[in-house]
């Protein structure tokens, strides 16, 4: 063995710990004799370059030292990046929210997208939401302040209303979604133990950090969150439940373009124009309740909105059903000749206890083509958003 190899295989089978100064020493002597070693084959074809490297003991040496050097601190780079990441750093990003596009899959029965902006307090400025199907059929929603604009899209109307109540559930509807609201949430339920986060390294370069979340009481529910290295921003939550023994996805909530300017067309309803427009604050709707029980004033309303068809007062009919212009409500019911009320019947709550909606069953003759006909009808009623002292038909015969 010649003295280059026997130093050489010194160098494999050493063993000691080094400080900074050394390990920095020893990078840039290596660092050095692959400079030299490469200045002597400048002249040398590109593909030769370094098998002639190579050749050289001392210059292998020098190359192995500073490829190791170099892998071992972008391992330890990225290491030390994922070990850094604490939860509290988003909470701290998240801080700086003023605006925020937000799309879940599946919807369901609920929100499907929205846009909001908020103010330099934190609370909500304006919102738009969508939602493929509830109650009412699908809807789109503009909200500022404590005025919305609800297009029922499935119904084909507009309604304007200006209301502190329905605002609050609008706003609350978007604060679900705030990634402050569900990362504040996590941190919380981490600090009660009701949850474990396992922090997991990107897998590619400049790739998400993931937090993988487990549930103390649920253990066949999981979370996944993707976390912007960078920004510290929650990027992707998705959702799991374990079937068979196996997690699989269930939903997922995408944050998208956090802190960019929303255009103001995105708050504008951009709908049809031979959409029914029905606005609240112009005009008052319904019946008043007075001292009346919610099934005296539910009957009231039924009772009022037939007897209203068969007078021919399709004003009046229109303003106990939702504030329909009369102009459409005798369009609605104009062909069709309301004779008498037969009975009305003690109303119930909807199905769906979400509607707020009491109905109530009746009875009622009417001709159409000189054929006289009886039908069930059910109105749904319940108080007018804005007017909760007044009740009107909101959901439909």
């Amino acid at each position: 063995m010649n003295l280059a190899d026997e130093l050489e295989d010194r160098i494999k089978h050493l063993r000691v710990v080094t400080d900074d100064a050394v390990d920095q020493r020893i990078l840039a002597d290596a660092s050095a004799a692959l400079v030299k070693a490469q200045s002597v084959l400048l002249d040398a074809k590109p593909s030769s370059v370094w098998r002639n490297i190579m050749r050289n003991q001392w210059a292998r040496l020098a190359a192995g030292l500073l490829i190791a050097a170099t892998i071992g601190m972008l391992m330890f780079h990225r290491q030390f990046a994922t070990a850094a990441y604490a939860l509290e750093q988003t909470l701290e990003a998240n801080l700086g929210l003023r605006s925020i596009h937000i799309r879940v899959e599946p919807a369901g029965d609920g929100m499907s997208e929205t846009w909001a902006t908020f103010g330099d307090d934190g609370k909500l400025l304006r919102a738009k939401m969508e939602f493929p199907k509830t109650e009412d059929g699908a809807k789109q929603v503009v909200w500022q302040g404590d005025r919305a604009e609800v297009w029922f899209k499935t119904k084909g109307s507009v309604l304007v209303i200006r209301d502190e109540a329905a605002s609050e559930r609008i706003a609350q509807e978007v604060l679900a979604f705030d990634p402050r609201t569900i990362v504040q949430g996590l941190h919380d339920a981490q600090a009660k133990g009701k949850v474990s986060i396992e922090t997991q390294p990107s897998k590619t370069e400049g790739g998400p950090i993931r937090l993988v979340v487990s549930f103390t009481d649920s253990p066949d529910k999981r979370e996944i969150y993707q976390v912007n290295p960078q920004t510290k921003l929650v990027e992707k939550l998705e959702k799991y439940n374990r079937v068979g023994g196996e997690f699989q996805p269930i939903g997922s909530i995408d944050f998208l373009e956090y802190n960019q300017e929303i255009p103001p067309a995105i708050f504008v309803l951009n709908v049809p124009a031979d959409v029914t427009r029905v606005d609240w604050t112009t005009q008052k709707v319904g019946l008043p309740k007075g001292d009346l029980t919610n099934d005296q004033i539910a009957v009231k309303v039924a009772r009022e909105f037939f007897a209203a068809l068969i007078a021919k007062d399709y004003g009046r009919a229109g303003r106990i059903f939702s504030g329909i212009p009369a102009a459409e409500m005798e369009k609605l019911f104009g062909k069709i000749e309301f004779t008498r009320i037969i009975s009305v019947g003690k109303p119930t709550p909807h199905p769906d206890a979400r509607t707020r909606f009491l109905q109530v069953p009746c009875e009622v003759e009417f001709r159409v083509d000189g054929n006289t006909h009886v039908k069930k009808f059910v109105p749904n009623i319940r108080p007018a958003d804005g007017q909760s002292d007044r009740w009107l038909i909101g959901g439909g015969i």
